[in-house]
């Protein structure tokens, strides 16, 4: 009995627990294309300091456009937005992102989900982004 617990203890200790702990280290990148390509989702190495753009563009082709001081997500995988009909917005975490990509540091753990919808900001926007 005694060898058995010793065998369990090594096994908890050696494979359970990193494993637990490297997935709440992963960031998930969820890529909703909208109906024109294949949605896809994919995992990712969390890295301290890295922004939410930065992890995009890891994973997939994208385009930006500067607009006054903030800087947009136009294009991902050659699926471009149209001003006034489609964009690409994001959601952290099942929410609306409160903060252009390129500016949002990202946590361990956390769920970034890229979808390309109607556009609903383009025609309410003069200088800033929709929140």
């Amino acid at each position: 009995m005694k060898h058995l617990k010793k065998v369990l203890g090594i096994v908890i200790f050696f494979v359970i627990l990193p494993t637990a702990y490297s997935a709440s280290r992963d960031v998930t990148i969820e890529i909703n294309y909208g109906g024109m390509q294949q949605n896809r989702e994919v995992k990712v190495a969390w890295k301290q300091g890295v922004t939410a753009l930065e992890a995009l563009q890891s994973v997939a082709t994208v385009e930006t456009r500067k607009v006054g001081e903030f800087l947009l997500v136009v294009s991902i995988d050659g699926v471009e937005g149209k001003r006034g009909d489609m964009a690409w917005y994001y959601d952290l975490n099942g929410k609306h992102a409160t903060s252009v990509a390129n500016k949002y540091i990202l946590h361990e753990g956390d769920h970034m989900k890229w979808e390309y919808t109607k556009d609903v900001c383009t025609p309410k926007v003069t200088e800033e982004p929709c929140k």
